[in-house]
């Protein structure tokens, strides 16, 4: 086995172990926080606290995964998570600690992604790039599968999982995490100028040719999830669908996204880049704007099995774009835009949106996201069509 197969295998483990902790704890963080006695509005505030760190560290996450290589951001994150998952473990009947928790798990899951991605574009070759972000997208999408099941464990309460085994096993997770570290070894990478400002290298990126539109793309697309996740369940009482309904028309949603990230660099060589981009957006328009109408539950479990299919081509896709598209020595940077691009497009288009709540209903939300989605294809026309329009002296660790 060579030493990038190793590598690669280590990052793909770390990136599974990561999506456990993050699905098992945020979760139960709320459940902690509401048997602390908050109400659920504090629900939303503990999500902020989540979303802080990716939303105004995240450029100087990516510039010290840029000097540092992604092994030493890593164990940064790593530390971070563990410190985490121990906080929530000695917390659990403390809001303020609960609330502490929250905001370390999101920067060690800020630290630990951007090394992760990073760690991928630098050993990927020019041609598999999209096959080897597919697989990563594809460890995530596990992990993500995984880190839910964590709840369904046996507790005390039928209402609430047994919180202090949730953390516990997280904070295992979080050190195994650590020692799977330890054996990774940074790719080769450009290096860069220490005395150049973050905010001018970042400025230098976003010139970069179709780097702006992959950022958009990529933040509306993840926010029509996010909407799609969270208007489910009133689609269900709106229509009278019964909720294991519901729970299987998520669960194709998230099988059906792991199964096309699996095929990805079989579909961009067959497409093209963007056309494979801006065609999986279109179609998620389509499949996600027919829950907008009131179809049998056949019907909407065929739809969310097709939504997830083509949605779940557009993450590891702009992944692989940025980190080609990224100038040398700012791939990390490059990722911690995306980043706080995402986390952007998370917070305000839902809240934006959910103000149709009120007066159109779970149909005129997902209605109104599916048309945001056309708007992010828009976007994904300014990327180039595929690598060969990137100038070799562009491409970093290649």
């Amino acid at each position: 086995m060579t030493r990038t197969s190793r590598g690669l295998i280590l990052v793909l483990g770390h990136a599974v172990l990561i999506q456990i902790i993050i699905f098992g704890m945020r979760p139960s963080l709320s459940y902690a926080a509401l048997e602390f006695g908050s109400s659920p509005a504090f629900l939303g505030v503990l999500s902020a606290m989540y979303a802080l760190p990716a939303l105004f560290l995240a450029l100087p996450a990516g510039r010290i995964v840029d000097v540092i290589g992604e092994r030493g951001s890593m164990l940064i994150g790593a530390v971070t998570v563990v410190a985490a998952a121990f906080v929530a473990v000695v917390g659990v009947g403390s809001l303020p600690l609960v609330s502490l928790a929250a905001v370390l798990l999101g920067g060690g899951q800020m630290f630990t992604v951007l090394a992760q991605q990073s760690y991928i574009g630098g050993i990927s070759t020019r041609h598999r790039s999209d096959a080897t972000f597919g697989l990563y997208g594809f460890a995530a999408s596990f992990g993500q599968t995984i880190g839910p099941l964590l709840l369904a464990l046996p507790g005390e309460h039928t209402g609430t999982p047994p919180l202090g085994l949730v953390f516990t096993i997280s904070l295992i997770c979080a050190i195994v995490m650590f020692g799977v570290s330890l054996f990774i070894r940074s790719p080769a990478r450009s290096t860069i100028s220490a005395r150049t400002g973050m905010l001018r290298t970042a400025g230098g990126v976003l010139t970069a040719k179709g780097l702006s539109g992959a950022l958009i793309a990529g933040s509306l697309v993840l926010a029509s999830v996010d909407i799609f996740i969270a208007y489910a369940p009133l689609i269900g009482q709106d229509r009278a669908i019964p909720a294991v309904v519901i729970s299987i028309i998520l669960v194709v949603r998230s099988l059906a996204s792991m199964a096309s990230r699996l095929f990805l660099g079989v579909f961009s060589h067959a497409f093209g880049r963007r056309w494979l981009l801006v065609g999986s957006i279109v179609l998620s328009a389509v499949t996600l704007g027919a829950f907008a109408f009131d179809l049998p539950a056949g019907v909407l479990i065929a739809f969310a099995f097709g939504y997830g299919f083509v949605v779940g081509i557009c993450q590891p896709i702009t992944m692989s774009w940025i980190s080609l598209i990224a100038p040398p020595g700012t791939r990390g940077l490059a990722m911690s835009m995306r980043l706080a691009a995402n986390r952007l497009g998370q917070t305000v288009l839902p809240a934006a949106l959910g103000l149709l709540a009120a007066s159109a209903g779970a149909d005129g939300v997902l209605g109104a996201s599916s048309i945001v989605l056309l708007a992010a294809a828009w976007s994904g026309m300014g990327v180039p069509a595929d690598t060969d329009d990137i100038e070799p002296d562009s491409v970093e660790g290649q």
